[in-house]
Formats: structure tokens, sequence, C-alpha cells
């Protein structure tokens, strides 16, 4: 253990917790009237949320070296309590474990992996040490409204901890951990409250039991090259409302291009008529259309770029999964309470079954009659409207069955009623995909999305582009 000890390593991690905690409390608003411009439509403020630990040099800085500046509000910092060595987790500190790692050959030539397997090595784990980082975050407030929006937007996310996967490294046993709020501070005043002092300062205290890596043993070079050790990465530093002038803490990171916003009290309706995909803006709840605009919506978080914006749609109902959302650009259109939403299709869920042809009513359709071409081998129908022997197709068809032809006889694929899995399929006709959910089919995205269910995501208000 001497030679770890005296061989440099330095892997940011405690600085990965930081960032990844701050990011929590970035994104919330706060109302504070109508607008000017019309009187009618509601003013948001986006609140920054920051990193509070600033040298005096850099404090000196920021109030202009003067005393007189007023520290603007509302605005959240966070910042490091302590650090404490958590005994109740300890364990054995000797302990190792090693795992096989085979990674894909590198092309340098085309600056990718290959599918062929490249180099192996074999990993030895050493057990990482656990710490209790006790963590404060300041609300600073100039009137108690706002502290009220913003405790009951942050509250309701711990209940009493939020559980965070901090590493995707599928060899990191660190992976998962908790952002625990222990303790409220309502106020930094005293009561009765005097008049100069203008900024109200509500306190959360968090407690979050993390683990720092020591160096992996990479065998096949025989020196410690790496950690093994990947705390997910945010880079999306401005969202912070960090003044890189000030302190050089996070200055490599990449500025913002964006902001994600899920725009509240409002639900939206997503149609799609042979490939033509439109949103049409609605009242959450009720799903009142009051032809809002799109344009007043949006205005409250940043700038629409017609062909450039998107829009996330949580078709599976699971908030936190962000990788399985349905993804579309957006453009404009006459009328303004409906965008247009041009789908990716890589982002759609992938088939489960073969595709289909078209959707028919066996009751009153046969092949070669109509609108059908005569039976051929490998046809496939997803059929609607039927519950009886049909004597034109030979077989037993009920509602949602999926029949195809085998070259001799038409037979059911797939019995609807029989499954309980959710399929996927696509029809060839119209390109749209539908879904199997209890025994009924329905389109993959389209429909209604309540207020958190969907996503825009937007240039930032302060961009110049």
């Amino acid at each position: 253990m001497a030679d770890l000890r005296q061989l440099h390593f330095y892997d940011e991690q405690v600085r990965r917790y930081l960032l990844q905690f701050i990011r929590i409390f970035s994104g919330f608003n706060v109302k504070t009237g109508k607008k000017l411009n019309d009187g009618t439509s509601d003013y948001y403020i986006k609140v920054p949320s920051r990193y509070g630990d600033v040298t005096r040099m850099a404090a000196t800085i920021m109030k202009g070296n003067s005393e007189n500046i007023v520290n603007s509000a509302p605005f959240i910092s966070s910042y490091i309590q302590s650090l404490q060595p958590d005994r109740q987790r300890l364990q054995e500190p000797f302990f190792s474990d090693t795992v096989k790692v085979n990674e894909r050959q590198w092309d340098p030539v085309t600056s990718s992996y290959t599918e062929e397997q490249g180099n192996r090595y074999s990993v030895g784990r050493l057990m990482p040490v656990p710490y209790l980082l006790n963590m404060q975050v300041d609300i600073w407030t100039s009137n108690t409204d706002q502290k009220l929006q913003l405790l009951e937007q942050i509250l309701v996310l711990f209940n009493p901890a939020l559980e965070i996967q901090q590493n995707d490294n599928p060899i990191d046993w660190t992976t998962i951990t908790t952002v625990e709020l222990t303790d409220i501070q309502w106020t930094s005043r005293s009561i009765p409250a005097g008049i100069e002092d203008q900024i109200d300062i509500a306190s959360l205290f968090f407690q979050i039991p993390i683990w720092i890596n020591p160096p992996a043993l990479v065998t096949r070079q025989n020196v410690i090259r790496n950690i093994i050790h990947n705390i997910y990465e945010y880079n999306d530093i401005d969202t912070l409302d960090y003044d890189p002038n000030a302190f050089e803490f996070f200055a490599d990171l990449q500025a913002q291009t964006s902001i994600v916003v899920t725009p509240g009290n409002n639900a939206i309706q997503v149609t799609n008529n042979n490939g033509n995909v439109s949103v049409k803006l609605l009242e959450n709840g009720n799903y009142k259309d009051d032809n809002n605009s799109w344009e007043k919506v949006i205005s409250n978080y940043g700038l629409f770029n017609d062909g450039v914006s998107r829009m996330r749609l949580k078709y599976h109902g699971n908030l936190e999964n962000i990788d399985a959302d349905v993804i579309g650009i957006l453009s404009s259109t006459a009328d303004p309470s409906v965008l247009s939403l041009q789908i990716d299709v890589d982002t759609l869920p992938g088939n489960t079954i073969n595709p289909i042809d078209k959707v028919i009513d066996p009751s009153t359709s046969r092949p070669g009659f109509g609108n059908l071409p005569f039976s051929g081998v490998g046809q496939r129908y997803l059929c609607l409207n039927s519950d009886a022997a049909l004597p034109q197709w030979g077989i037993d068809i009920s509602t949602n069955d999926i029949i195809e032809y085998n070259g001799s006889n038409w037979v059911v694929s797939l019995d609807a009623s029989e499954t309980s899995e959710i399929h996927y399929v696509t029809n060839v006709l119209t390109s749209q995909q539908f879904k199997l959910v209890n025994n009924e089919w329905v389109d993959t995205f389209q429909g209604l999305y309540e207020g958190g269910y969907w996503r825009l995501e937007l240039l930032s208000g302060n961009d110049d582009d």
C-alpha cells in the first residue's frame, strides 16, 4: 500500500459529485407576475444554481470592491458543509476483486472501434473508502412567495431521499448512491425581522454516502493506469449560472447551448395523420382547447428555432427514463396553437414482430377484391372489427389478430387475446407503428400527454444565435 500512496492519481471524483448535486437544483422557476407586453401571460424567472464556495478575492471582485452592492435574488447556492469518514459502511480495506475486460479493436484509419475483439485486460478492483458528504443548499429569496414556490418544487423530490445512479460503468461496484434531505432551516432572519436585511435565506441540509475509489490495477500493463470510476458527467455548466471569471473550478466544461423544459399547466395532443404529425397545445387536466399560443408558452423559457428545436415524448410513461423517449424536430404552422413534429424514426422502439402490409376489416374484405390483392406468400394483415368464423379466409379471426398467408392457407400469426406482452409492429402501407397493450393496438406515440410526459428542447434565452 505504500507504493499506492506515493503514486499520484486524480480522477475528480468529489468534483463530479458536486456537479451532479448542483444539477439537481438547476432549472427551477418562480412566477413573478404578468408580462408587461400583454398583461395576461404569466412571467417566470429561471433561478440560477451556483457553487457557493468562492474565495475572498473572487467575492471582492463580484461585489465590485464595495460593501454597498446588494446580492441579487432569487438564486440557489450549494456547497460542501463537511466530509466525514463513514465507519458504519467501512469494510475490509485490503479486499480486492478481479474482473476480466475485453475491448473492441480500434481502427486508427477510421478512428472508430470495429466488431473484432481487441485487447484483453484483467482489472483488479480495490476496496473503496466510504465517506459521508454533507451538503448545504441556501435558497436566497427577496420575499416569502418566492421561497414558498421554490421549496414546494424542491421538497417533493425528496421523500426523504433521491436515488441517483452515479455511474454507468459495468465493473464499478459503487454505482448507486442517494441524496437524503436531513434538515431544513426555514430562515436566516431573526424575529422580529429588521428592515436592513433584504435577503431571506432558507437552508436545506443533505447527506450523500459516497465512495472514493482508489486506482484499479490493470495487470496487462503492470502499472496503475486509470481509475475504474465513471460518475455521470453533465457538461451543461451554464445552467448553473456560474461566473467563470470569479472562480476557475468549472472552467474546462463546455458552454450551454440549450435548455430542456416541460411548461407547466399544459397538456398536448399528438396526432399522426398518415405520417403528418401535429402537436396541439391543451390545458392540463381538463384538456380544454383554448387555442393557446405556442409562442406565449415558449417565450417564458427560451427561444424557438424553427426546424431545430426538439420535442421528447414519454410514450412509455416512465418519467425517469430519458433513453426511450420518442424525439422529433419541431416546425411552426399557420395555426399558432399547433406545431408540426418530424419524428426521428431511430428513436422509435424496435419492432418485436414482422411488419404488416395493411390494417383491414376481415368481415367485409377478402383476397382479390376491393383494395386487397390475391393471396400471396408472406402477406400479413392486422384485423379489426371481427370475431367470427370467416369462410373467405378459411380460419377463425378475432379482433386485433394478425394473420399471414403461408403459401397454402391463411393462419393466425399473432393471437392478441393469448399474449400479455407488449408488441410493436409497423404498417408498411402508412409507415405507422402500432403498439399492442392490453389486447388492443394503439399508435406508439399518438395521443394525449399531460405535463411532465413531454419536454421541449429549446435555445436558451440568452443565446445570441
